[in-house]
């Protein structure tokens, strides 16, 4: 029976204390009376017709204790050694207000961050503070455009607000007989703005680069951006420009600075908006001077200048055959025109940083001779060697081997027959070509080369060739 009265006694204990008004701790001091040896006070609320009297008795001239919110008097009188009190003092009146709000969301100086670019839902919250009954909100931006002011019961809000600003909020807690907070907690926080569209760098039209440029996206302010070098050595890109906070969609980058593979990275920025991502665009820069002047010179050049590195030749050629051949075993001379083609492929390479180079030349040609199709080729294999002569003219040396095959047709003056046979030679190979650049499309080309046939490959009756000069002199544009 004990045990079932001790779980209803806490039972109704735990109902009385959660009906009981939420109190806050209140301290008092006065001044120490004369010979006093202890006090009397009393307590009770100025606000109510029959408020009931608390009474406390201390030895000091403090006291402490929890009162509800409300307006309150106090009366104060000493205890002599005897406990004997003298009058009562004068009543003092003092209010016990409500604690302050503690906010929750958004925190202080919190940036909201919004994926929309006009307005965003913000769900304000606060701790609900003892005894309050209502809760007085006030919000506004910072450019006075919003303002708005509630009452409510509630511990949170939801608004929508505008983005990409900066806001302060309010709020105080009061009950229903007027008392308020202490004092209006005040908050602060911005909501930024979607992230701004990522900037578009654009590449630069040739090696000579002095500036890189890219687009300002809707909104953007300002840009961070670095330049980087790749350094072969350890193959690792090395920082050289690093700027923050530029206003103008613009680098410009040193005209003495080396060549090689550069990278620039550039991010858009704004007030209260979302950084954008980040813009990369790999380019390659020109060794040497990269002045104005210089370009203009490289431009002109480049009708006749080979881009950097691997290149190609395709042509086709219409041949116009003259053939005369004398077979001494016989005494038989022969002669005769036609009219074919030559197919011819090439492959070159040039380096961006040596003058020398190669390049390798394969003609396939052909013609048609008493029905039949006569085919024979060419291949010649040589080192360039290139030196520029003045603003618009490049001299260019090549030394090389070749092989060539001529068509032998061994005619028999008894029978009125002819028989096709292949000459195949071989020898060194030299030339020497003149480029000139007459505008940035147009170049003009002449060249000579020497072909010294010196060593047998294949000839009709296995003999060796006579060492023979062949020149060829062209005029051609490009």
């Amino acid at each position: 029976m004990r045990f079932l009265f001790l779980v209803i006694s806490f039972f109704l204990i735990s109902l009385e204390a959660k009906a009981e008004p939420y109190r806050r701790l209140v301290n008092f001091e006065w001044e120490t009376i004369e010979n006093a040896k202890a006090y009397e006070l009393e307590i009770f609320q100025s606000n109510k017709k029959e408020a009931k009297k608390f009474a406390f008795k201390v030895k000091e001239a403090s006291w402490n204790g929890r009162l509800s919110a409300g307006k309150y008097q106090m009366k104060l009188r000493a205890l002599d050694h005897r406990g004997v009190p003298g009058e009562w003092g004068a009543p003092t009146d003092f209010d016990v207000n409500l604690e302050n709000v503690v906010m929750k969301f958004p925190l202080a100086n919190a940036d909201l961050k919004s994926k929309e670019d006009e307005s965003e839902e913000v769900d304000l919250q606060w701790n609900p503070v003892g005894g309050a009954d209502s809760y007085q909100l006030e919000i506004r931006s910072e450019d006075g455009k919003l303002e708005k002011i509630e009452s409510l019961e509630k511990t949170s809000y939801k608004i929508k607000l505008p983005v990409a600003s900066r806001f302060t909020w309010k709020v105080s807690a009061k009950n229903n007989v007027g008392m308020i907070s202490d004092a209006v907690t005040v908050g602060q926080f911005n909501i930024l703005a979607a992230k701004i569209e990522k900037p578009k760098v654009d590449a630069p039209e040739s090696d000579f680069v002095r500036q890189i440029k890219w687009t300002r996206p809707t909104f953007a302010e300002r840009f961070d951006f670095a330049i980087s070098r790749y350094n072969k050595e350890t193959k690792k890109w090395e920082n050289i420009k690093n700027v923050k906070d530029q206003t103008e969609p613009i680098a410009d980058l040193d005209e003495k600075a080396l060549g090689g593979d550069y990278k620039i990275s550039v991010r858009a920025k704004s007030n209260l908006r979302q950084n954008s991502d980040v813009a990369s665009l790999t380019f390659k820069v020109r060794n040497g001077v990269r002045t104005p002047a210089a370009e203009y010179a490289a431009l002109i050049r480049k009708s006749i200048d080979r881009i950097s590195g691997w290149y190609g030749i395709a042509s086709y050629l219409i041949t116009q055959i003259n053939y005369a051949s004398i077979y001494q075993e016989t005494q038989t001379a022969l002669t005769y025109s036609a009219v074919g083609g030559t197919g011819r492929l090439g492959l070159g390479w040039f380096s961006p940083y040596s003058p020398r180079g190669f390049l390798s030349i394969l003609d396939l040609s052909g013609f048609v001779y008493e029905g039949t199709n006569l085919t024979f080729a060419s291949l010649e294999v040589s080192t360039v060697w290139r030196k520029t002569v003045g603003e618009r003219g490049e001299l260019r040396t090549q030394v090389g081997l070749y092989y060539k095959e001529i068509p032998g047709t061994v005619g028999n003056a008894f029978t009125g027959t002819t028989t096709n046979q292949l000459i195949a030679t071989m020898g060194p190979h030299a030339g020497i070509e003149y480029w000139h650049s007459v505008t940035s499309k147009l170049g003009l080309q002449a060249n000579a080369h020497h072909y010294l046939s010196s060593i047998k490959i294949k000839t009709p009756n296995g003999q060796a060739v006579d060492p023979s000069l062949s020149t060829q002199f062209g005029f051609l544009g490009s």
